[in-house]
């Protein structure tokens, strides 16, 4: 009976021990997620800021350029045109207001975007958008809500992103 009980004392110290390690292995995981996200944020706000810096003080209004979703090559036109008209900005300036635009107004068709672009406009994984890719082969998305059937796709994204989305 004291080597059953031994035994039971060593397996529940183990399974103490392998809980605490598996917490601490997702708090890991967790807080490098968490330290992603954070670093993504403030990069979006850069390159946020260079859209101010160079759009909106000189000849219109943000307003004005965050009206109208458009393809990333309309997006490259209309920031080289406003170049030529004398829009002034550093070539990295000018790279994180292309970066920005891409992921925050930058119009897609998801049945024919590829992988990348996918993961670029609707900010997901490189797993996530092999699974729309997947899906989408077997049959077209019809919508949003359709979209919203792959797992792993978080609504509310899906839903900030929607003026963004075509389903052609």
């Amino acid at each position: 009976m004291e080597i059953i009980t031994s035994l039971s004392r060593q397996r529940r110290a183990g399974a103490f021990r392998r809980g605490v390690f598996v917490g601490a292995l997702l708090l890991t995981f967790s807080a490098h997620a968490a330290d992603e996200a954070a670093l993504q944020a403030a990069l979006l706000e850069r390159e946020k800021q260079a859209l101010q810096a160079v759009c909106g003080t000189q000849c219109h209004t943000l307003e004005t350029v965050m009206s109208t979703p458009m393809s990333y090559e309309a997006w490259h036109e209309t920031v080289q045109t406003m170049i030529d008209r004398g829009a002034n900005g550093t070539d990295a300036q000018l790279q994180d207001i292309m970066d920005y635009l891409h992921q925050t107004m930058t119009r897609i068709d998801v049945n024919a975007a590829d992988a990348g672009e996918l993961e670029i406009v609707l900010g997901i994984s490189p797993a996530q958008s092999a699974a729309v890719v997947a899906r989408r082969e077997q049959r077209k998305f019809k919508d949003l809500a359709d979209l919203k059937s792959v797992a792993g796709l978080s609504s509310a994204s899906l839903d900030a992103k929607a003026r963004l989305l075509a389903f052609q």
